[in-house]
């Protein structure tokens, strides 16, 4: 399926760029069939039930942070191989999605990692 880029409709989210004090990297906005999770049925502001323009949203790790990975290791034992636990470098991890009424302009940021809560991009958040 082909992914329609709409770069004079909308802006892209330069108005929030952080998030839970990580830096927040976000894509073009796009519509696609392929969107990681989906737009309301209607905007709540214009009643418009035009396909919403979706973006995706990085979050980048925090300096020095790591995740838990693991790695194989001989175990001594003919069959099989053992693992252990080892921490590697964070890498961005997708956080965020936005979606914009092609009607009004509208954005509805959801945060994945909180069951697609809505996020309220007027106040600043903490963690």
């Amino acid at each position: 399926m082909a992914v329609v880029q709409f770069p004079a409709l909308a802006p892209a989210l330069s108005d929030y760029t952080f998030h839970n004090g990580r830096t927040i990297v976000w894509e073009p906005w796009t519509v696609s069939a392929q969107a990681i999770c989906l737009g309301p049925a209607e905007c709540e502001r214009c009643g418009s039930t035009s396909t919403p323009l979706f973006a995706a949203g990085r979050a980048q790790p925090l300096p020095g942070e790591t995740f838990p990975a693991t790695k194989p290791r001989r175990s001594g034992h003919r069959e099989g191989m053992a693992v252990k636990e080892v921490q590697v470098p964070a890498w961005a991890v997708y956080r965020l999605c936005a979606f914009r009424c092609p009607g009004c302009g509208q954005v509805d940021i959801l945060d994945i990692e909180r069951d697609y809560e809505p996020v309220d991009i007027e106040q600043p958040t903490l963690f």
